[in-house]
């Protein structure tokens, strides 16, 4: 098995994982409240990590299939040289960006640790959160890089075109 299927299966795991840990959560936080008048303690904070961690498990599979939102109204009708161009460009970005949102994570986790930033029902601490936010950024960002290399191959190689299903 090749390192970015396994990498991508893991961070599909994960992500599946933590859902399922969020909705059971919920439903029994909703059955406690309700019917019981006990709801889960510190319900919400942990339902706030778990997503964030599935939101930033998810990206760098997003990521390596293409799959972030597109708005192709010009793009489609542009010449192909042009159109090249402007996906390379989008590309770049996005790559800058992933970048740079895991700098500024690192640097809020570092800020975190300093202070034993903790949730306040819980006492989880922040500062890992915010670690594993940047690195999966991180990642992200690496894998754009390597898509980006990969649609200047292609240039030189021509591939028939595959239609997109953009809505």
């Amino acid at each position: 098995m090749r390192p970015a299927t396994l990498a991508s299966a893991l961070l599909t795991a994960i992500a599946g994982a933590l859902l399922m840990a969020m909705m059971l959560l919920t439903v029994v936080d909703v059955i406690g409240r309700y019917v019981f008048s006990a709801p889960v303690p510190g319900a919400f904070e942990a339902t706030e990590i778990m997503l964030a961690l599935v939101v930033f498990a998810g990206l760098p599979l997003v990521t390596g299939r293409g799959e972030h939102v597109q708005v192709r109204l010009a793009l489609d009708g542009m010449p192909g040289g042009m159109r090249f161009v402007l996906e390379r460009a989008a590309e770049v970005l996005v790559t800058l960006l992933l970048a740079g949102a895991a700098w500024l994570l690192y640097q809020r986790g570092a800020a975190l640790s300093r202070y034993g930033d903790a949730t306040v029902l819980l006492g989880i601490p922040l500062a890992p959160v915010a670690f594993a936010l940047a690195a999966l950024s991180a990642v992200s960002s690496i894998v754009a890089v390597a898509r980006l290399v990969q649609g200047c191959r292609g240039a030189l190689s021509p591939t028939p075109e595959i239609p997109h299903d953009d809505i």
